[in-house]
């Protein structure tokens, strides 16, 4: 079974190694923010936290999903075409995080409208591509085949922000078509060529010899038209990024030019149950002149599930979760960056539990890095749990050591999900700008009429995540049950 994919874009957080606080659940944490806790900014003016309208309070933005096969009668039209739906905004604040109530792109045109409807979003990717000091929302839009439109419609929208947040209304970025088979685009998001401006980096499969993708320049326009574009070339014929290949952005080497990860897995029907035949993991530095320059990887052949971008051992350096053995010395094994890119040799990554999505930032406000992943437990591990974690570096790599775990039941918990759904997003923001990260984390709607499922908002304390005040966000404060 294959594991799911964190997505790391932008630079990585650079915390202190941390080596305080204990293991729990979630019963006895609630103690508030240190009062000396101080609020924290990336120092790349592109890569700042979301903030849509630039009020100084992190926001986000979320793809809101329903499973309509556990929903008895009809679904609501809004979720009714599962992984894919309408953009929940969050906006941070003195209060913290709340919903706008005002979804984008919710609802369906009527019929005979030529197809172009407002819902079907796969992903999100924020950052100030036009460079106004207000973070924008890139978008996946995903368009089904359906009886109205005689076909399936991809394309990647730009919903800007501004003064009053986010534009109800995008335009849309003149992109490259991907694989005929995927929901959404990959896309990868950084900054390429090291002037401060964030830049996309969409694939463009078959159009040129050895091309692999095109860089978008920033700034982009009011119309979504980006500065430049450039392609992306490798060394030989251009590799078949198939279903499971990705595109992975990370600021490896961290001389202030993101970097590429390009990883593949041959979908070969015979080795289905081996998870498909590994590769090379081809790695492209990001470069002021020449765009993206293919350089030397690090050895042996894996398949598409990295996990890149998190900082596990402190040391200033992103690092790159591999899939497949672990090293002799037990744990997950990994790539440690540094100022030359890789270092030599395999690592490894202890821990007491290790899921994707995976997102690191300062929960307790002491200057040190603490991570959120939604890992699997039981037999089958279906069972969904958020693990809190410390990270700090070992003598042969990094520890990640457990310090509060959550459960879809737990009492502190208002509402309901699905034990298989809970945790299927999560993001850290400093939503109260108090010094600590607070969590979004985000399920599915199941169940009937869809009451399972939503959004919880969990502030960040002393020691773990608060357990008092937990807020839960449904249909109706989304903005997305019709009274």
């Amino acid at each position: 079974m294959r594991s799911i994919r964190a997505a790391a874009i932008g630079a990585a957080l650079v915390l202190t190694v941390s080596s305080c606080g204990t293991d729990g659940d979630s019963e006895n944490a609630g103690t508030g923010c240190p009062s000396s806790a101080e609020s924290r900014k990336p120092s790349k003016s592109w890569d700042r936290p979301a903030d849509f309208d630039n009020d100084g309070y992190p926001d986000a933005v979320d793809v809101v999903t329903g499973d309509p096969a556990t929903v008895d009668g009809t679904p609501p039209a809004v979720l009714s075409r599962g992984r894919i739906g309408p953009l929940a905004v969050f906006m941070g604040g003195k209060d913290g995080l709340r919903p706008t109530g005002r979804p984008l792109a919710d609802g369906v045109v009527p019929p005979g409208a030529g197809g172009k409807w407002k819902e079907g979003f796969g992903r999100t990717y924020t950052a100030d591509l036009d460079a106004d000091g207000y973070t924008d929302v890139l978008a996946a839009q995903l368009i089904p085949k359906d009886e109205y439109v005689n076909k399936s419609t991809r394309s990647m929208v730009l919903f800007r922000g501004g003064p009053k947040g986010l534009s109800a209304e995008p335009v849309t970025v003149p992109y490259p078509s991907g694989p005929a088979h995927t929901e959404s685009p990959p896309t990868a998001i950084g900054d390429f060529n090291g002037d401060d401006r964030a830049d996309v980096l969409a694939p463009v499969p078959g159009k040129a010899p050895g091309a692999i993708g095109q860089i978008l320049y920033g700034p982009f326009g009011s119309d979504g038209r980006p500065a430049s574009t450039r392609t992306v070339t490798v060394r030989g014929p251009a590799p078949d990024l198939s279903y499971y290949s990705s595109l992975e952005s990370a600021d490896i080497d961290a001389d202030g030019r993101t970097d590429l990860l390009l990883t593949l897995e041959t979908n070969d029907p015979e080795d289905d149950f081996e998870g498909g035949t590994y590769h090379p993991l081809r790695w492209f530095r990001g470069s002021a002149e020449d765009g993206m320059v293919e350089a030397e990887s690090p050895p042996g052949k894996y398949s598409a599930d990295i996990m890149t971008g998190t900082d596990f051992d402190v040391d200033g350096y992103p690092d790159t979760l591999l899939p497949g053995p672990s090293p002799k010395s037990g744990g997950a094994p990994m790539l440690r960056g540094g100022p030359d890119g890789f270092r030599p040799g395999v690592r490894s990554l202890h821990s007491d539990g290790l899921g994707g999505p995976l997102v690191t930032g300062d929960i307790t406000g002491d200057g040190r890095a603490e991570s959120v992943s939604t890992i699997g437990t039981g037999k089958y591990a279906t069972t969904k749990k958020i693990l809190v974690s410390e990270l700090m570096a070992t003598k042969d790599g990094a520890r990640m050591r457990s310090l509060q775990r959550i459960s879809h039941n737990d009492n502190a918990l208002a509402g309901t999900a699905s034990r298989t759904e809970f945790g299927g997003t999560l993001q850290l923001l400093d939503a109260e700008q108090d010094g600590c990260s607070d969590l979004l984390a985000g399920s599915t709607f199941t169940g009937p009429s869809y009451r399972r499922g939503g959004y919880w908002v969990l502030r960040g304390g002393a020691d773990r995540l608060r357990t008092d005040g937990i807020r839960h966000y449904g249909l109706r404060e989304l903005g997305l049950l019709k009274k």
